[in-house]
């Protein structure tokens, strides 16, 4: 039976990640008219700061969840929230009344990493935060998700502590950065490759080579990326892993496959690994956590899937 759960949420998050190109139109699904839905709103200057947010039916304030697409911060979309198998389990939260958003944001690029992308995710949920009222959304009650870079942003966010700026001229930027659930598919513990290369005794050569060919792949400056990736300033931006601690907020991993060799960044990134020190790291900082990765034997003994751990901790 365990194993049988297991098995179902590896294949609902395996669409996820993996089904770039299977996006569906959602009016084949589902008549929009049964729910509002705000459509391609604007939440930043930038072109791709743009969400959608379905809004449960309720007199009364809803919780949010608010997806983060994944694509390596170098590519993908918040359409890939209207995939077949995704969208199905997105209307089970909006029929226990849970209202859902899902953004699109900058992605990395030379001058700071991807900060643009993390600092984007923030503000989209700062912007939400913020129209509460307008969306009928109870603001203390707000969740992320994300897939792989997706993934990523949302812990980022919620490992972080508050990181809203009282003293902003912007009353969207005062608003906090807390959130009551974090929920990761193929999530790496640290933007630190330091850490991924210690994770499974990586040989360092090996790691710069296709760390080289990621960052050429995606267009970018080779040697300006070689400094970034160990430039202690840059990483303590990013890297969330240390600043985990017990306030912050329960969460829920699920990564894929066994420790093997990763013949590509993208297979570093979703190392099962990644989950089992931040099960570690969450255990000993006593956050609530559910987390699997059944090609290293981690199995959650609740059992609990992805949509009860959400509908639980945002209800």
């Amino acid at each position: 039976m365990r194993l049988f759960i297991y098995i179902s949420i590896i294949v609902f998050n395996s669409l996820i990640v993996y089904s770039q190109n299977k996006n569906v139109n959602i009016d084949s699904i589902i008549s929009v008219n049964e729910y509002q839905v705000f459509k391609d709103v604007t939440y930043g200057d930038n072109e791709r700061n743009t969400l959608d947010i379905w809004l449960a039916k309720s007199e009364n304030e809803t919780p949010l969840l608010i997806f983060i697409h994944g694509g390596g911060f170098v590519g993908g979309n918040k359409e890939s929230a209207y995939r077949k198998n995704n969208i199905k389990r997105f209307l089970k939260l909006l029929e226990n009344n849970i209202s859902f958003a899902t953004i699109n944001y900058r992605f990395m690029n030379n001058d700071d990493g991807i900060l643009s992308s993390l600092n984007d995710a923030k503000m989209a949920l700062q912007f939400l935060r913020y129209n509460n009222k307008k969306f009928n959304i109870n603001k203390t009650k707000i969740g992320l998700m994300g897939s792989s870079a997706g993934a990523t942003s949302s812990l980022w966010i919620g490992f972080s502590d508050d990181m809203s700026d009282k003293n902003s001229d912007d009353p969207i930027l005062r608003e906090s950065t807390r959130v009551s659930c974090l929920v990761g598919v193929a999530a790496a513990h640290s933007m630190n490759l330091e850490r991924w290369r210690d994770m499974i005794g990586l040989d360092q050569d090996y790691l710069d080579e296709i760390s080289r060919k990621y960052t050429k792949g995606a267009g970018l400056d080779v040697d300006v990326w070689e400094k970034k990736t160990y430039d202690e300033e840059y990483l303590d931006k990013i890297d969330f892993f240390k600043k985990m601690d017990s306030n912050d907020p329960p969460f829920f991993i699920v990564n894929f496959g066994k420790n093997k060799k990763p013949k590509n960044i993208a297979d570093f990134h979703h190392n099962p690994m990644h989950a089992k020190l931040l099960k570690q790291r969450g255990d000993e900082m006593n956050i609530n956590n559910v987390v699997y990765a059944l090609g290293i034997g981690i199995v959650d003994k609740s059992n609990m899937s992805m949509i009860q751990f959400i509908i639980q901790n945002l209800n």
